[in-house]
């Protein structure tokens, strides 16, 4: 089926059910920025892949909207489609709510499943609809029809194991008592844990239900005498379902969830958020008190304890090697004059990944883009493009490792050849961006969207920005993106120490080039005085930057010393576990610049 007939299959479903339109989100049940397969319809009925993404269809059109990183993506996928693209955030395009306002009439009804859509989400266009007489109803149209119309996959059953405390620092009965004991503080006494790295971290659970994302499908259920695992069958081991017991947690199926918060006594106050929680399970929540907040998980998660530092920096150590050995591979490769295209890139980071100790998998899919195709922040190769890498200009590779004691995230922009002088400008731009984020110093008070702006500055000299945050939170052995800490304009979560986030900043010029240097960086403390209490960053991750397209007269002293210093210490942390022409080539490409 072409899309244009999979839009007017789903404007049929919506007549049919008594609706007038249809909304889809890429969501699921559990807020998941990386779906299950199972969950992606709107992928399935718009050709659309991007992340992030809300389509919806009426009676006489269709508009999909989407954020800055898929500009350029969702135009090339939607081109010869009816759907309209609408740039989430641009001059003079309406938000959702506003195109619902404007396109629904008093007695219609918008569709949407309210199990895949957040509840504050949900609200938000019951609200919007409501300025004209319009309403919304929970009622899945979508995935009903794209199991007849095509093949949805199954909900994954992956095996599932717990971490141990010597990886997690923490038992789940260790984490179940600070739940608990934040649970106190906002005057509540239950939690449904919904965020599939939420369940994760409470119960230390891992599995392979997401692509790149070691998490399982499952929920959680906390009150202050019982927590309970809702988990489909047969996919604990006997050993482990004892040791949840040891802490205190039961496990019951995966499907069980709402009827068990339905039968809880009628005094319990939930906490919910509606961020975070589907529009049907927070209607059954609200047959209970309720009190509204953010599930502390999500903070507590965001600080890493001492054990779980000790790991992800043993495990940047072991990523690094690998990534090091990978560019030792594409040098040598190019060298030789082979031909390599895009898609030969993952396979080689992957190869040399697979020989570190406790990798298991890829943290997401390598974004590797020459030329141009680096514009598209999120661009995949395959997806009608695979260029050559030609012996000139940059090639953008980001690209990230599960391992047994963490997860990484690097982006390297390596030159491949002669560059031009734009290359080399906005190379050093930001670069520098990079260097402000990494080396700032700043008071226990800031949020991420106060430092974001430490980044910003060398780009915003030349009128330049980047449509994106700066950095985003990373978790431990989950996802890659994880909150609620991040480097971005509207995040007002303060930093503290134990905090670790990306630090990505770049240019990206459409049709002409697009650069990311990225490294992961651990917030510290940095000193106490009569100004108050002090925090920096520490990198964690731990590859050499290029220097060679560096325009060095334009760094300042403090930027070179910084780069400088990193190249130092990437060296004394890598050479002791490389070989001795491995060392040498580490010790070229860490040697001090100078004017």
């Amino acid at each position: 089926m072409t899309t244009n007939e999979k839009i007017s299959a789903l404007r049929a479903a919506a007549k049919d059910a008594g609706g007038s339109g249809v909304l889809l989100m890429t969501s699921d049940p559990h807020s998941s920025e990386y779906l299950p397969a199972h969950y992606n319809s709107l992928t399935w009925f718009s050709g659309f892949t991007g992340e992030n993404s809300t389509l919806v269809v009426t009676m006489t059109g269709s508009a999909l909207w989407c954020d800055g990183r898929f500009y350029v993506q969702a135009d090339r996928q939607l081109a010869g489609t009816e759907i309209e693209c609408m740039h989430a955030g641009s001059a003079g395009v309406p938000t959702v709510a506003e195109y619902l306002t404007a396109h629904f009439k008093e007695g219609q009804t918008l569709l949407l499943d309210g199990s895949c859509v957040p509840a504050a989400v949900a609200e938000q266009y019951a609200a919007a609809l409501q300025k004209s007489g319009a309403a919304l109803a929970s009622r899945d149209v979508v995935n009903p029809l794209w199991e007849r119309l095509g093949d949805r996959p199954a909900l994954p059953d992956t095996p599932c194991r717990l971490l141990t405390p010597a990886q997690t620092g923490a038992t789940a009965a260790d984490r179940i008592a600070l739940v608990r004991g934040e649970l106190q503080k906002a005057g509540a006494t239950a939690l449904a844990v919904t965020g599939l790295d939420c369940v994760a971290w409470l119960t230390n659970l891992r599995a392979n239900d997401l692509p790149c994302t070691p998490l399982a499908v499952a929920y959680a259920l906390v009150t202050m005498d019982r927590c309970t695992l809702f988990l489909a069958p047969g996919r604990l081991s006997g050993a482990d379902t004892a040791t949840l017991a040891a802490s205190g947690v039961m496990v019951e199926d995966y499907t069980a969830l709402t009827a068990a918060v339905r039968a809880l006594p009628a005094g319990e106050v939930f906490l919910v958020d509606p961020k975070t929680t589907n529009y049907d399970l927070a209607c059954a929540l609200k047959e209970h008190r309720t009190v509204a907040g953010a599930d502390p998980i999500l903070a507590l998660k965001g600080v890493k304890n001492a054990v779980e530092l000790q790991n992800i920096r043993e495990c940047h150590i072991r990523d690094g090697v690998a990534v090091c050995r990978f560019q030792m591979d594409l040098e040598q490769a190019l060298a030789e004059g082979k031909v390599l295209h895009e898609t030969d890139i993952a396979a080689m980071l992957q190869r040399r990944r697979a020989e570190m100790p406790g990798y298991f998998e890829d943290s997401f899919g390598t974004i590797a883009a020459y030329g141009p195709n680096a514009a598209m922040m999120h661009y995949q190769a395959g997806e009608g493009s695979d260029s050559v890498i030609q012996p000139r200009g940059l090639l953008l590779v980001d690209n990230g490792g599960q391992y047994d004691c963490g997860t990484t995230d690097i982006t390297r922009t390596y030159p491949v050849g002669p560059l031009t002088d734009n290359e080399r400008r906005y190379y050093t731009w930001t670069l520098q961006c990079h260097i402000d984020m990494a080396r700032a110093v700043f008071l226990d008070y800031c949020t991420g969207g106060a430092l974001d702006s430490f980044a910003r500055g060398p780009l915003w000299s030349h009128k330049i920005n980047y449509r994106c945050g700066t950095g985003h939170g990373v978790g431990f052995i989950s996802s890659v993106h994880e909150g609620p800490q991040r480097l971005g304009p509207n995040n007002d979560t303060v930093f503290r120490p134990g905090m670790t986030v990306t630090d990505e900043p770049g240019v990206y010029e459409t049709d002409e080039v697009g650069i990311r240097i990225e490294n992961e960086l651990e917030c510290v403390e940095a000193g106490e005085n009569q100004y108050g209490r002090w925090l920096r960053f520490e990198p964690l991750t731990l590859v050499p930057i290029a220097t060679g397209p560096v325009l060095v007269d334009e760094l300042s002293r403090e930027q070179m010393d910084w780069l400088n210093a990193y190249h130092a210490r990437v060296y004394e942390m890598l050479s002791p576990r490389m070989t001795e022409p491995e060392r040498a080539w580490l010790k070229e490409k860490t040697a001090p610049i100078h004017r």
